[in-house]
């Protein structure tokens, strides 16, 4: 709760900054920029890919309500980052003309099927005890999704004037929230297709008797 009311007490300070410069230029704006930055930073390096992999690493009974609290309030962070870029974008006069614009403007929105989509497979998952496609779609379209947003981060970054140290920062920060995004993906799959397996040889049991064998040989058994 301390880090929300941080975060909420930071974003509060930068909208009442942005709105006392009326012309939209100078310090208010700089630090509306930093918050719109800082926001979708944590949310796209962070907070989706750490929520992404919780659904695979965590063993508890209640992974997926974590999984699914943990991306809402990413989520969150990213609606209140995209509410301060449009603001910027409106006041500077760069809604459309940059591509770090255009895409914010079609990533955020595209955020919203993700819980809607995210429910609907975890609701069949436990009714009916299967994998659907509609998971499959979940999953890669999220992974889509966010490295287009931390993509986007970078744009972001060249558009803000940043210094070459604070994009160097960004890019080893993003690389290696990727390369261990990946990993761990990977051992988590390499991990359950283990388990299935196992779970196939358990189920199949040890080899039961030839009773047909046993038969015949009765069958021609001579009695005295």
């Amino acid at each position: 709760m301390k880090k929300v009311s941080l975060l909420a007490f930071f974003l509060a300070l930068a909208l009442a900054d942005a709105q006392e410069d009326g012309s939209g230029g100078g310090a208010n704006t700089r630090l509306t920029i930093i918050a719109h930055g800082f926001l979708m930073s944590l949310a796209f390096l962070i907070f989706f890919p750490f929520g992404a992999l919780s659904i695979r690493i965590l063993t508890v009974k209640h992974a997926a309500w974590f999984h699914g609290s943990f991306q809402l309030f990413a989520y969150s962070m990213a609606t209140a980052g995209a509410g301060l870029g449009i603001w910027i974008a409106v006041t500077q006069q760069e809604l459309t003309g940059f591509p770090h614009s255009i895409i914010g403007l079609i990533v955020w929105p595209l955020l919203c099927f993700q819980p809607i989509v995210g429910w609907i497979h975890h609701y069949i998952i436990g009714r009916e005890r299967r994998n659907t496609w509609i998971g499959g779609v979940h999953r890669w379209f999220g992974r889509f999704l966010i490295l287009l947003g931390a993509i986007n981060g970078g744009l972001g970054l060249q558009l803000s004037a940043n210094t070459i140290a604070g994009e160097i920062a960004y890019g080893v920060i993003a690389g290696t929230m990727f390369l261990l995004y990946v990993g761990v993906d990977v051992m988590a799959c390499a991990s359950e297709r283990r388990k299935e397996k196992g779970k196939q040889i358990q189920e199949s049991g040890p080899r039961s008797p030839d009773k047909t064998t046993n038969v015949d040989a009765d069958m021609f058994e001579v009695k005295v």
